[in-house]
């Protein structure tokens, strides 16, 4: 995600900034963030180890002492604040961005940074970071704690869904309430792909959009959004689609989280790759 879309600047901020600081009160007086939840996530398996880590670099990537980058598999956290670098200019931060990475330091903080790692099934990402659920030395879900206070939204990478079912439940409940990020008309409803993609979005967004057509072939299915922005669906995604007729999405509105890639071209100009289903929704059907 990015900052709020001008057309949301000014209706947002204070409310954002209120939310910020509820959560940091709330989490300074010991409030556990899951308190009354109704879906827990499973404990970690014996492949889980324990590690301390070092550095929280924002709220979905740690480093461990021993020196390995360790990416939260299942949730994509708003983006910190980054400095200029080679060829690349300075990023602001994102609404809660900075709140959600003091969120996991304070988490890690309760057990003096002690954790235990439990490898995700796909080993790393295309950074070299490790893919993994991270769990307080209790055994509670780092990923779940984040998404209960509306501090990431969850991802769906296959094959790395092990805690989909608990961590979609968790976001509902957060979504439900208004919580964090969802407070942000960028996540709720999403980003307008009619009034158009921000040049700068960053990380995962999600967008919404009417389809304007579905063209399919050996390969892929390709779903056109109003605002030329193209959910991009390849054959190994097929399957959890099962049952899924694409045509009769045209004139339907759809709901889609991914990551978008600027991809100009004579039929769009933003693709979103979409690796499963539950990374879509009908708008009429939520």
């Amino acid at each position: 995600m990015r900052d709020a879309l001008p057309w949301v600047r000014q209706k947002t901020p204070r409310r954002l900034r209120w939310g910020v600081f509820l959560w940091l009160v709330g989490f300074a007086l010991g409030q556990c963030p899951l308190a009354g939840a109704e879906v827990a996530c499973p404990a970690p398996g014996s492949a889980a180890e324990s590690a301390v880590v070092a550095y929280v670099d924002d709220g979905d990537t740690v480093k461990l002492s021993d020196g390995r980058r360790v990416r939260l598999a299942g949730i994509d956290a708003p983006e910190v604040a980054h400095s200029a670098y080679n060829d690349r200019p300075a990023t602001p931060a994102e609404p809660f961005g900075e709140a959600s990475r003091a969120a996991l330091q304070a988490i890690l903080a309760r057990s003096h940074n002690r954790l235990r790692v439990q490898p995700g099934a796909e080993g790393t990402d295309r950074y070299g970071r490790e893919m993994a659920y991270l769990y307080t030395p209790g055994g509670q879900s780092i990923q779940q704690l984040l998404l209960a206070d509306g501090l990431a939204m969850a991802v769906y990478m296959p094959p790395n869904l092990a805690l989909a079912d608990c961590l979609t439940a968790t976001e509902q409940t957060a979504r439900a309430a208004r919580r964090g990020i969802w407070a942000n008309a960028e996540y709720e409803p999403g980003i307008e792909t009619a009034r158009g993609i921000p040049a700068d979005v960053q990380g995962a967004a999600i967008v919404r959009g009417q389809v304007v057509s579905v063209h399919q072939t050996r390969s892929t299915v390709w779903v056109n959004l109003e605002g030329r922005v193209a959910l991009q669906i390849p054959a190994r995604a097929w399957p959890s689609f099962a049952g899924v007729d694409f045509q009769r999405w045209r004139g339907k509105t759809l709901r889609a989280r991914g990551w978008l890639v600027p991809d100009k071209n004579r039929y769009q100009d933003w693709r979103m790759p979409i690796e499963s289903a539950r990374s879509v929704t009908l708008v009429n059907a939520e």
